[in-house]
């Protein structure tokens, strides 16, 4: 298998870039015409399947009636070669609505937790099965198999992809319900003056399914495969797995759905910052945090008011935290020159010093040496910051 950078697999967003917008944007008014008389029609759809009683004649209705509530066209170009007696079809994914066009084609159900009418599921290309765990679905399937004329749908992949660089890693445990598969290579398109992904990294279904009502329509080609058999479902799996990248011109890869689950998360979070970080860029913002700002330099120049407002500002920059800067510049790890003129400050009652002596003290700072001076001022601000938060045995 080839290594393949797990972020060629998805698109991130449904959208192209540059000029190509403008047909999207000149074909909005008709598409949102089309999605609310789709929905209307899906509508009815549904009361008719929860209404009147299952026979086929309602299913082949109901089937034709989502082919146009979803837009779908499905073309078969060989089905002339399709093995009767291979009762698992196994296919790749390229959408949420792969089961309906599968359907169309095959006649063959996907297994499914949604709980519809029967008219309404077998329309669909559902079947209802237990999945709460792999050994129940698989009985379940085995069961369905021997119980009805109805062949099952697998997709080993379990998850979506772009469909122009690989394939998801198939899961093996579908090839051990039965030796022999028939594999099917699944492809989708849409116009090219609607360029709109089928789908995108995190998107959910009922968006996929907005925008299967949204364009024109969606063309699903289907290829049928040579019938695989082998008692080893590992290898099994593989040859299936290669027959179907080939036919379709992709690669087989080592990431599964599980790698595909982490990357979304990434993506998410990724998200998630770079919107915390727009917001913060806003005008008020700005503002909120020029506030927020100043009021902390002031904090720090009322402990070290010989300090230059330039340099706390600086560290609080970095800081985001009074406390710490003050540390930092007490411990020197901020360096600067201290302001040449300052006022007197009167110190705390508590140090009972008169304040002539403080005036006194300030008017040498022009004879002592720099050192002398730099000491002094550290000096006095660890006793006013140790007298303004409280602290002993300092």
């Amino acid at each position: 298998m080839s290594q393949i950078d797990i972020q060629d697999l998805f698109d991130k967003s449904r959208f192209p870039s540059g000029w190509r917008l403008l047909s999207i944007f000149l074909y909005t008014p008709v598409g949102i015409v089309l999605v609310l008389l789709r929905l209307l029609i899906a509508l009815q759809l549904w009361l008719l399947a929860s209404l009147l009683p299952d026979c086929n004649s309602l299913r082949a209705f109901l089937n034709h009636g989502f082919s146009f509530a979803f837009g779908i066209v499905v073309k078969i170009p060989e089905r002339e070669v399709i093995d009767k007696q291979s009762r698992i079809i196994v296919a790749n994914n390229v959408s949420v609505l792969d089961h309906f066009a599968l359907y169309k084609a095959t006649q063959a159900l996907t297994p499914s937790v949604w709980e519809l009418p029967a008219a309404l599921g077998n329309a669909l290309g559902l079947q209802m099965m237990d999945m709460s765990s792999k050994e129940a679905l698989i009985a379940n399937i085995k069961q369905f198999l021997s119980t009805s004329k109805c062949n099952a749908v697998l997709q080993p992949e379990f998850g979506t992809t772009n469909s122009r660089v690989a394939l998801l890693k198939f899961n093996s445990w579908p090839f051990t319900i039965e030796a022999s598969v028939q594999p099917v290579a699944l492809k989708v398109q849409r116009p090219e003056f609607i360029p709109i992904c089928v789908t995108s990294l995190a998107s959910t279904w009922w968006t996929d399914v907005f925008w299967f009502m949204f364009v024109p329509y969606t063309v699903f080609t289907f290829k049928y495969l040579k019938v695989k058999k082998n008692t080893d479902s590992e290898v099994l799996v593989r040859e299936v797995e290669k027959d179907i990248a080939t036919s379709l011109g992709l690669r087989t890869s080592s990431h599964t759905v599980s790698d595909k689950a982490e990357f979304e998360k990434r993506c998410i979070i990724e998200k998630t910052q770079n919107r915390r970080l727009n917001r913060r860029s806003s005008p008020n913002s700005q503002v909120i945090h020029s506030i927020e700002i100043q009021r902390m330099v002031r904090q720090v120049s009322e402990v070290l008011p010989l300090v230059p407002h330039n340099v706390i500002l600086r560290d609080l920059l970095k800081t985001r935290n009074v406390d710490i800067t003050i540390a930092n510049i007490l411990d020197g790890i901020v360096t600067y020159t201290p302001e040449s003129t300052q006022t007197p400050v009167t110190p705390p009652l508590s140090f009972n010093q008169p304040q002539t002596g403080t005036v006194k003290d300030n008017s040498n700072l022009g004879s002592s040496s720099f050192q002398e001076r730099k000491a002094k001022m550290i000096r006095e601000a660890r006793e006013r910051y140790i007298q303004k938060h409280g602290l002993k045995n300092c």
